[in-house]
């Protein structure tokens, strides 16, 4: 039986408006993956439908798509991605725990929001967690920094909801939000003011804290308040992905966070990517996990991040060059395996690089080295639509086990 790599390449995808739309992925470069379109399949792979698309999925999807692309199509509405990103963390989260997402940001004395993301750079951010776990409130908590800018926050009382709105406006320029009770019980209303006022102090602490003075003499935007959202409260039990699929076993790579945090959940083991900031250095870590779990796992699942936050950060030219970056390693990676292996490279979501927010939608799938082919003209969003081919995760799931 072949072994199998997926490439889940976060945000792989624009949207097209025509046929001659120059998205990244079109424009790049790809003389190693276009050597292969003569061994490969190529078609759409639709994550989410329309209707388990979440509300908030323009502007946080990652979790569920990733379920969905693992094949849960029932009851992941339910999941947050806060438990998702706590158990990402290695952390061993129990039902009733309140987790809840957050990132590193920048805001104004008027609490305005500067920078969402801090300038996505993490200097000092392991310090201010620490200096924050020190810090005295009402109820037990821990926060975790994931990767990058990201974090987790744990509350652990159990009688908690997670009916609560997020802080995170979801737009630079706009003051943070208040924290409020979406129902209107008094379980959730306590809540709400507990994670507010818990902001509140935190934010206090972060404004006076020695770190962000020298992030700002370093003229980095300063760490000092926490964007919230996701809370949840509570976990449903998935079946293993490998018996429902009948696949050996399996391996995520991935960094702390929500991918991890779902894989481990459907029952992958875990290599974690640690938070090394050289693209060449993160991508020659991969490389190597990759060679020393080959043998042992069936199927290895790679997480990649660079494109989704290029096209955050309304950055076309760099999301091309990271997939021009891609082809470079992937064809090293490619011809240094042995040819008994599936190679399957495709996407979350559509992160638009115009307006930098998700999309609902179906990515490009290219599937390299199995019996089946159609003899692609290229790698793109629109050489995948003029298939007219759109599988559903467990379809490809049980094509590729069909053909495997």
């Amino acid at each position: 039986m072949k072994k199998i790599i997926f490439f889940l390449i976060d945000g792989i995808a624009d949207s097209i408006s025509n046929k001659n739309f120059a998205t990244p992925l079109k424009t790049a470069r790809k003389k190693n993956i276009n050597k292969l379109l003569d061994q490969s399949f190529l078609g759409q792979l639709l994550p989410l439908t329309k209707e388990e698309w979440p509300k908030q999925g323009n502007k946080s999807v990652t979790g569920l798509a990733n379920l969905g692309i693992l094949g849960y199509e029932k009851k992941i509405q339910t999941i947050k991605r806060g438990p998702l990103e706590a158990i990402g963390s290695d952390f061993v989260y129990q039902n009733g725990h309140l987790a809840i997402r957050f990132d590193f940001a920048t805001v104004n004395k008027n609490l305005k929001v500067i920078d969402r993301r801090a300038g996505r750079n993490t200097f000092g951010l392991q310090t201010l967690i620490k200096a924050l776990n020190k810090m005295t409130f009402d109820i037990p908590f821990i926060l975790r920094k994931t990767y990058g800018h990201r974090g987790v926050l744990i509350f652990f009382k159990k009688n908690l909801s997670d009916k609560i709105s997020d802080s995170d406006p979801y737009k630079n320029g706009e003051k943070v939000k208040k924290i409020k009770n979406i129902n209107n019980d008094k379980i959730s209303k306590q809540t709400a003011l507990l994670v507010q006022k818990f902001l509140d102090k935190s934010h206090q602490l972060l404004n006076n804290h020695p770190i962000n003075k020298q992030r700002l003499n370093k003229k980095i935007p300063p760490a000092n308040y926490l964007l919230t959202r996701e809370a949840g409260n509570k976990i449903v039990k998935l079946h293993n992905f490998f018996k429902k699929n009948k696949f050996k076993n399996g391996v995520v790579i991935a960094e702390n966070g929500v991918i991890k945090g779902g894989c481990l959940l459907a029952g992958f083991q875990a290599q974690t990517l640690p938070e090394i900031h050289n693209l060449q250095e993160r991508y020659n870590f991969i490389y190597k996990k990759i060679q020393q779990n080959i043998n042992k796992y069936q199927l290895i699942y790679v997480h990649l991040k660079e494109a989704d936050e290029a096209a955050h950060d309304k950055n076309p030219l760099k999301k091309r060059k990271f997939f021009e970056f891609f082809d470079q390693w992937f064809g090293n990676l490619y011809f240094s395996l042995s040819k008994n292996i599936i190679f399957i490279i495709s996407g979350d979501h559509i992160t638009n690089s115009k307006s930098g927010m998700h999309q609902w939608g179906a990515v490009p799938l290219l599937i390299v080295n199995s019996p089946i082919k159609n003899n692609p003209q290229g790698f793109d969003e629109m050489n995948a639509k003029k298939t007219n081919i759109v599988l559903r995760p467990k379809a490809l799931w049980q094509l590729i086990r069909k053909y495997n």
